[in-house]
C-alpha cells in the first residue's frame, strides 16, 4: 500500500479510524463462517456494530457538515453551483467502482461462477440505483443495496437544502428534512410490520430497502447539524456523548430481538446511528497520526470503498469454488480471504478509482468541500 499519496492534513484520523473499523465489521461479518469451530471464532455473545451503518451515519455527518458549511457562508442557501459540484465529486467517486463491479457481478452470474440470477430484477434499475428504493431486492450484487439508499441521499439531501432554503433558515431547514426523512423510515418500517417474516426475509425487507435504511444516514445529518450549530457543547461533552453511545451499545447489543416484534421492526434499525452519532465529538479531537499502525488504518480507509465492492465476491468464488480446499483449516482460508481482498482493492484502486477519479475532477474543475477537525 505505499503506493498510495496520502495528503494527512486533509485528513481527520479520528473518521478514518471509525472508517477502517466499519470496513474491517462488513469483511469480517462476510468471512466469520470460515471461523466456526476455530480459536478465532470468539464468543457467541460478542457483538459489533454493523459496519454498513457505520458508513451511513459517517457519510450523513460529513456530507451534512460540508453542505450546511458552504450554504452558511452564502446568506444561509446551498447555490446550486455548489450542489453541482458535490455531485460531479460524488459521480466520479463513487460510479467507475460500482458500474465496474455490477458488470463483473452480471458476468459471474451469467457464467455460473456466481450463484444468483440476472432475471428477478431488471439491470436498469441496478444501474439507475432503484433496485431498493421502496421494495426488497435479492440474488445479485447484494452489496449494492447500501449504494443505493447512499446514492439518493447525495442527490435529494442538496435539492431539498436549495428549494426549502427560500423560504426556511439552513438552521431549521436541516432539521425538517433529516426529522422527514427518519420519520418516513420509521412509517415505512411500520407499515410492513403485520407481515411475518423468517430471518432472511426480515433482512431483506427491512434492512435492505432504500426508505427503511434512509435514517441512518438522516442521524448523521443531525449530528453534524449539532457540530455546527452548538460546536461548544459538542466539544465540552465530547467525552460524556461518548460514554452514552457506548452504554447504549452495550445494553442494546444485549437486549433480544425478537423476529416480528414491535422493537425490530420498527424501532431496531435508528438505535446504532443514534450510538455511532454519540462517538463523533470523541473522534473529532484525535489528531493525526504518522505512526506505522495510523499510516495503515489511513490507507484501509482509503481503500474501504474498493474493499466494501470486492470481498462479498471474493467469500461467495470461494464458498463455490474452494469450499473443501483447506477445510479443516478455517482460519488459514479466513487470513487468505483478507489477504486477497486487500490485494485486489489496492489494484482497483490504484489502477482504477484513483485515476478517473483525479482525472474526472481535473477535468470538470471541481473542488474538495473539506470538513475540518476541531483544535
Amino acid at each position: 500500500m505505499s503506493g498510495i499519496k496520502i495528503d494527512f492534513t486533509k485528513r481527520i484520523y479520528g473518521f478514518d479510524l471509525l472508517r477502517a473499523f466499519a470496513i474491517f465489521s462488513v469483511v469480517h461479518r462476510h468471512g466469520r463462517h470460515l471461523l466456526r469451530g476455530t480459536f478465532l471464532e470468539g464468543p457467541s455473545w460478542l457483538q459489533i456494530p454493523h459496519g454498513v451503518d457505520i458508513f451511513f451515519v459517517l457519510s450523513g455527518f460529513l456530507i451534512g457538515y460540508s453542505l450546511i458549511a458552504n450554504a452558511s457562508k452564502t446568506n444561509d442557501r446551498l447555490t446550486f453551483s455548489k450542489s453541482t459540484n458535490f455531485w460531479k465529486r460524488a459521480i466520479f467517486r463513487i460510479l467507475p467502482n460500482y458500474y465496474l463491479l455490477l458488470a463483473v457481478n452480471y458476468m459471474f452470474v451469467e457464467h455460473s461462477v456466481l450463484t444468483g440470477s440476472t432475471e428477478k430484477f431488471s439491470i436498469w434499475k441496478y444501474i439507475t440505483f432503484t433496485q431498493n428504493l421502496y421494495y426488497p431486492f435479492y440474488d445479485f450484487f447484494w452489496e449494492s443495496w447500501s449504494l443505493a439508499t447512499q446514492t439518493w441521499f447525495y442527490l435529494l439531501f442538496p435539492i431539498l437544502l436549495m428549494v426549502l432554503g427560500r423560504y426556511v433558515r439552513l438552521k431549521y431547514n436541516v432539521l425538517i428534512v433529516s426529522s422527514g426523512f427518519i420519520l418516513s423510515a420509521i412509517i415505512y418500517r411500520f407499515s410492513i410490520s403485520d407481515v411475518s417474516y423468517d430471518a432472511f426475509w426480515w433482512d431483506v425487507n427491512f434492512r435492505k430497502v432504500a426508505i427503511s435504511r434512509i435514517d441512518c444516514i438522516y442521524w448523521g445529518v443531525l449530528a453534524a447539524w449539532g457540530r455546527f450549530y452548538y460546536n461548544k457543547i459538542w466539544n465540552k461533552y465530547a467525552i460524556p456523548f461518548g460514554v452514552l453511545g457506548v452504554l447504549i451499545f452495550i445494553v442494546t447489543s444485549f437486549f433480544p430481538r425478537e423476529l416480528n416484534s414491535v422493537y425490530l421492526n420498527i424501532f431496531y434499525l435508528s438505535i446504532s446511528p443514534i450510538y455511532i452519532s454519540l462517538i463523533f465529538p470523541i473522534l473529532d479531537r484525535l489528531k493525526d497520526t504518522k505512526t506505522l499502525f495510523g499510516n495503515f488504518i489511513t490507507r484501509i480507509s482509503i481503500l474501504s470503498y474498493a474493499i466494501y465492492l470486492l470481498n462479498l465476491l471474493i467469500i461467495q468464488i470461494t464458498d463455490n469454488h474452494f469450499g473443501s480446499v483447506l477445510m479443516e483449516n478455517g482460519e488459514i482460508k479466513y487470513i487468505i480471504y483478507w489477504i486477497v481482498t486487500l490485494v485486489l482493492s489496492y489494484l482497483l484502486y490504484m489502477v482504477f478509482e484513483n485515476p478517473i477519479s483525479t482525472y474526472g475532477n481535473r477535468i470538470m474543475h471541481t473542488t474538495k468541500m473539506m470538513y475540518k477537525r476541531l483544535s
